[in-house]
């Protein structure tokens, strides 16, 4: 009888979870939430890296994806397209009136990315460049396959050696849609394709046992306790796809670049590709997630760059500074100053990192008193990789597996002693880690109350970044930054980022070269020269992007003194902070909205 009954509601079971999936996968979804997480599960489906990056389905057993990449052909994109329109209409079909609070909320989330990106795929399909000096794909392969490609046994090697042959037809990919580009005459500029010819020589001239797809992999190996002979076995076939595949791939990778050199755009700014401004305005409404045209992000820039230029001079006066009529120069004097370098050499490099722990580990301390809750997963730090170290930021964070086997991880830029000095790296390591990205990326991702669209599918650069910023602002006025220098690296860091409105806006839509923008930038806050032009190329190659950062900041400290001034004695920082970071990673327009239903629901 027992084994009838529970024959019966296995059947049961599995009828309806035939059912289900049929209506989820087949049909249109019961529900939004459904329907976005179909969504979202097609485009992980369609990205085997980000299905190793989350490494979720592991825990189950399901691994396969390991062995692949990406699908990068002009028909994969065509059909993507195609895809996100029919979803578009889908999305609308789902009336007001019949939703919830949350999935209205996430209905105008899902709108609002959808429509930009169909815009910018229908109308400037070619404007960006997928080889670039920042983040390109011929760079970004590599550091995937040695820093996120998992080896926990010897399955996994197999599926490295997988990837390790797929990677010249990702790069065939590549280059077909870069000769569009060049009928199309859309050419990155000059000094782009300079840095991407000079990156693959690079790539190129390091011999394959010294290749870090070797001694990485080698490493991985070793420390599975798999024996030395098992080890080479594996060495030997992966050098040979290297030398057989590999390299004949990036030799084309070469060859097209050096082909276009001659060709290169003589201009820095997007204004310059077809329909420019209007293509700017785009990638600004994407990255900010506001209204604001270019002029008046521009002028809100120079507005801030004043005020805090004051701010940095009050603190220098009181200093026993008297000549400070040019805080930019003082500023280089001090990045320059050997009070507050670190002697350029191996030893240093391993004492940054373990400052930036230090600083991690004390602000960590404190964090209770401002926050309810707090991420599981821990936080490291690292030094960007040598490949890549040259072109990348400062610093950059990547969050952590959803199951703990990888913490999130701040990369630390030490390529050049002078673009850390120790007066700066306190706010850098609070807009990293703790309490910025890490706190906000893991907590988003361990946070089950959201949907899954929530956690996984949104993408608001103002958020996440305006929250980084933030950071560092709250971590300066809790007291971990009590020094006068220390202060100054906080203001710098701001000044920094006020800047970018300036010389992102002056770049792409003022139509200033490259070189009036590292002037400006060089002699506006007195960071190191090598910082400086890797930052305005990078600015240059992901336009809008750096206008995020303060938008967002501008946005959240608007809604923390709304909501002193609102609450008054009712205003508990903890309910600001969880009601900014638990509801997920939303657009800062949408984000204002809520507040002000949250304000009505407090008062």
């Amino acid at each position: 009888m027992i084994r009838k009954t529970i024959k019966s509601l296995l059947i049961i079971l599995v009828v309806s979870l035939s059912i289900f999936c049929v209506k989820l996968f087949l049909l249109k979804p019961f529900s939004i939430n459904h329907f976005l997480a179909r969504e979202l599960i097609y485009d992980a489906i369609d990205s085997p890296e980000y299905l190793t990056y989350i490494g979720i389905l592991e825990n189950y057993g399901i691994r396969s994806y390991n062995g692949k990449l990406s699908d990068y052909s002009i028909e994969k994109d065509k059909g993507n397209l195609k895809n996100i329109k029919k979803n578009y209409q889908t999305l609308q079909s789902y009336k007001d009136e019949n939703l919830n609070y949350e999935n209205l909320m996430n209905k105008k989330i899902a709108l609002f990315q959808m429509r930009n990106e169909i815009d910018e795929k229908t109308k400037y399909p070619y404007h960006s460049y997928p080889l670039r000096q920042m983040n390109g794909t011929h760079t970004q392969i590599l550091e995937f396959l040695t820093d996120i490609h998992p080896i926990n046994d010897k399955k996994d090697g197999e599926y490295y050696l997988s990837r390790l042959k797929e990677i010249p037809n990702v790069f065939d990919q590549i280059l077909k849609k870069m000769e569009i580009r060049k009928e199309l005459k859309i050419f990155p500029p000059i000094f782009m394709v300079q840095r991407v010819i000079d990156q693959i020589e690079n790539i190129l001239a390091v011999q394959i046992d010294e290749s870090p797809l070797i001694t990485v992999f080698e490493e991985k190996l070793i420390n599975i306790n798999i024996n030395k002979n098992e080890v080479n076995k594996f060495k030997l076939r992966a050098s040979r796809i290297i030398s057989e595949d590999i390299i004949p791939s990036y030799q084309r990778l070469l060859n097209h670049m050096n082909e276009i050199l001659p060709l290169a755009n003589t201009h820095d700014g997007v204004w310059s590709l077809p329909d420019g401004d209007n293509y700017y305005s785009l990638k600004l409404k994407m990255m900010t997630t506001s209204n604001l045209t270019a002029n008046e992000i521009h002028e809100l820039g120079l507005s801030e760059v004043k005020r805090i230029t004051n701010e940095i001079t009050e603190i220098l006066k009181s200093e026993g500074y008297e000549d400070v009529k040019n805080i930019g120069q003082i500023l280089i004097s001090l990045n320059e100053s050997p009070r507050f370098l670190y002697p350029d050499n191996d030893q240093s490099r391993e004492d940054i990192i373990k400052t930036y722990n230090e600083i991690i580990e004390k602000s960590s301390k404190e964090m209770d008193n401002y926050f309810h809750k707090r991420p599981k997963a821990g936080v490291v730090v690292k030094p960007v990789p040598a490949y890549s170290e040259e072109s990348a930021a400062g610093g950059y964070y990547r969050g952590p597996t959803l199951d703990g086997s990888r913490p999130g991880i701040f990369y630390a830029n030490l390529y050049d002693i002078k673009a850390t000095p120790k007066f700066g790296m306190k706010t850098l390591a609070f807009h990293e880690a703790i309490p910025g990205h890490h706190f906000q990326i893991a907590l988003n991702l361990e946070n089950k109350e959201l949907s899954f669209f929530r956690r996984f599918g949104v993408n608001s650069t103002a958020y996440t970044e305006g929250w980084a910023l933030y950071a560092e602002q709250l971590a300066v006025e809790i007291g971990l930054a009590d020094d006068p220098f220390d202060k100054i690296g906080f203001l710098q860091s701001e000044l920094f980022r006020a800047v970018r409105l300036v010389v992102d806006t002056g770049i792409h839509y003022k139509k200033w070269t490259r070189d009036e923008a590292i002037n400006y930038m060089f002699n506006t806050t007195g960071k190191a020269l090598s910082s400086v032009i890797a930052e305005i190329e990078r600015y240059i190659s992901w336009p809008g992007q750096a206008c995020s950062y303060k938008v967002g900041m501008i946005t959240i400290l608007k809604m923390r003194k709304d909501a002193k001034d609102k609450l008054g004695k009712n205003f508990d920082i903890k309910d600001f902070h969880e009601f900014i970071l638990l509801n997920g990673e939303i657009p800062m327009t949408i984000l204002e909205k809520n507040f002000e239903n949250w304000i009505k629901n407090k008062i």
